[in-house]
């Protein structure tokens, strides 16, 4: 895998504009970092496509909402969640604790209508349409 940056075109199943907005909005679920966009190339074959990239952790990253990242940062250091228990208590296991409780954050705000892929919503969901949808099962 290459990374080329600052290429300012389309490639890929993401448009460059929208790509940038999330970069403004999110971080790298792994260090809290900044992302860029950028051209990764997959294979010598032509496959390619532009992504957000986190420089830091020198890894693709779609991102997470900051405050997501905050809550899930705040949540591992204060309850000592520990989701790879067999690994060596280090920076990296603290880093992929906090993605793994970002991930699940994400999942529950998703799921309660919070969040989408523009961030959070400004207008709170209707939940009788869910408390109607779980009566029904």
């Amino acid at each position: 895998m290459s990374i080329i940056s600052g290429y300012g075109r389309k490639f890929g199943n993401y448009d460059h504009d929208q790509l940038v907005e999330r970069s403004k909005r999110v971080v790298c679920k792994q260090c809290g970092g900044s992302l860029t966009t950028a051209l990764i190339v997959y294979d010598i074959y032509g496959g390619a496509g532009e992504e957000l990239y986190c420089p830091h952790c020198q890894k693709q990253e779609f991102g997470v909402e900051k405050e997501i990242y905050d809550l899930a940062e705040y949540y591992v250091e204060n309850f000592q969640f520990n989701y790879f228990y067999d690994m060596e208590e280090n920076d990296a296991n603290l880093q992929l604790n906090i993605s793994k409780v970002c991930d699940m954050i994400s999942w529950v705000m998703k799921n309660i209508d919070l969040l989408d892929e523009n961030g959070f919503k400004e207008n709170q969901p209707d939940y009788k349409y869910y408390l109607r949808k779980r009566r029904k099962r």
